[in-house]
């Protein structure tokens, strides 16, 4: 990818929260970039287990961890994400514009309207084996946190940064269950708060798969094609 091409929005991580995230912002045509430590989607579940079944995601009586994020990036290859790999997020900044300049170990910037910080319990860092997890430079992030995540509001999960927003395992809120159903819950309330940021003035409305031929058709243009 071009790692200096700006984006809508920025999500720090790419697991399976930050992946459904990606489909979620897309049904608004907000375009996505990824950044992930890993040299492939997935975070936890790709590297912890990937084999493990998983039994608690709707719709699925099992389902391994491989198999889970294969099939969510199907589900967003509509959307065309940016995916960046082999790199960490080392920091952002507001600009007088209020975008942000999101900054990584390998030297790239993003510009982003938005960011989403979906890093999970920590930062996966290559190393002889399998990589270890580590907290990496987001407990130094100028954000209100507990011990190991960032506290949000429980309607929009956004940060103590507006504009910043946190789900999956790196938010925390009154209730928080870490369980990735109730991140997809989280990414799906926090799309809606974003959609509000992207198109201020209710110039966009909520969107359903099932009732709009426009999103309709462009996933399953987009299926038939892969095909």
């Amino acid at each position: 990818m071009d790692a200096g091409a700006d984006t809508d929005v920025i999500l720090v991580g790419a697991g399976p929260v930050a992946l459904f995230a990606v489909f979620q912002l897309g049904l608004y045509g907000l375009k996505c970039t990824l950044v992930d430590s890993l040299h492939r989607a997935g975070g936890q579940c790709a590297v912890l287990y990937p084999d493990k079944p998983i039994y608690d995601v709707p719709g699925f009586p099992r389902i391994d961890g491989l198999d889970l994020t294969a099939r969510l990036l199907e589900q967003i290859a509509p959307f065309a994400p940016r995916l960046h790999f082999g790199t960490t997020v080392t920091g952002f900044a507001q600009q007088p514009d209020g975008r942000f300049r999101v900054t990584m170990t390998d030297g790239a910037a993003i510009g982003a309207s938005v960011v989403v910080i979906a890093s999970g319990l920590g930062t996966f860092v290559p190393g002889e084996g399998e990589p270890s997890l580590e907290a990496g430079p987001a407990p130094g992030w100028p954000l209100e946190r507990t011990k190991d995540a960032f506290i949000v509001d429980a309607e929009r999960f956004e940060t103590s940064q507006p504009g910043v927003f946190a789900i999956g395992d790196a938010c925390h809120y009154p209730g928080k269950l870490r369980l990735i159903l109730s991140g997809f819950h989280e990414a799906a309330l926090m799309t809606q708060a974003v959609r509000r940021i992207s198109f201020p003035g209710g110039r966009t409305a909520l969107a359903y798969t099932t009732s709009s031929s426009r999103l309709r058709k462009k996933i399953e243009g987009a299926v038939s094609s892969q095909e």
